[in-house]
């Protein structure tokens, strides 16, 4: 059942919603954006991790963390109703009184729908990336099991594209707490084909809803974290900085 939050948003508080494709790089913008706009930062797919290990302050049924994580095992996307309310408890930090980065959310009309009954959106960034190059950097993804930390094996330099890999200083050990990098499950070939099929399908047509409301900034990602100057001053743009 979603449970509304009492108010709408705050007087001038602003939500900045970063979309495209499951690894095109919208965390990585996320972590750089909060620094300069002092925004808190909301991923639904991080919390929901977050969950599944038992990292919050929320009492969840174990049937219903079985449900979320076979989901998450295959690709799939859990219920509107989980992730609305996820995003409920975020608003409640006070990190997120002056704004809020969305990070895959929403990735359904149903949840745009239920957001934009209570919530504006100001800016959406769609940060695209040519498939091929996608699909190499999301395979060569590893994440530390311990603190979620992310690194990238892969070297990209052809056709314009010049990504350099975020490699950790030991092979396989995360540089932050020590722990031992893998290939996430959402991270394997098979499940990559069937994130990008259900974002194909579910959450790529929110875009034609946002251009309707004049809020989207497109933005091609051609050389990783080095475009973020280029990604600021388009942010910079829209919001009220």
């Amino acid at each position: 059942m979603i449970r509304y939050a009492a108010s709408v948003a705050k007087p001038g508080q602003q939500f900045l919603v970063l979309f495209g494709a499951p690894g095109v790089g919208k965390g990585t913008f996320a972590k750089l954006l909060i620094n300069d706009t002092k925004f808190n930062h909301i991923s639904t797919g991080d919390e929901i991790r977050k969950i599944l290990k038992g990292n919050t302050s929320k009492s969840f049924d174990p049937k219903l963390i079985a449900t979320i994580k076979d989901i998450v095992a295959k690709g799939g996307l859990v219920s509107d109703e989980i992730v609305m309310n996820i995003l409920q408890e975020k608003l409640k930090e006070p990190e997120s009184a002056k704004g809020v980065i969305l990070d895959g959310f929403p990735r359904t009309l149903r949840q745009l729908d239920l957001y934009e009954k209570i919530l504006p959106t100001n800016v959406v960034v769609n940060v695209t990336l040519r498939g091929d190059i996608l699909l190499e950097k999301l395979a060569a993804r590893r994440t530390c099991v311990g603190c979620g930390t992310a690194f990238n094996v892969c070297d990209i330099n052809r056709d314009g594209y010049v990504m350099e890999p975020l490699n950790p200083k030991k092979e396989g050990i995360c540089d932050a707490c020590g722990g031992k990098l893998v290939v996430r499950d959402d991270d394997k070939k098979e499940v990559i084909e069937q994130r990008m099929k259900e974002y194909d399908e579910k959450t790529h047509p929110l875009l034609d809803r946002y251009r309707a409301m004049g809020v989207v900034v497109d933005f091609e990602v051609k050389k990783g974290k080095k475009d973020y100057p280029r990604l600021w001053d388009l942010v910079k743009q829209k919001l009220r900085i």
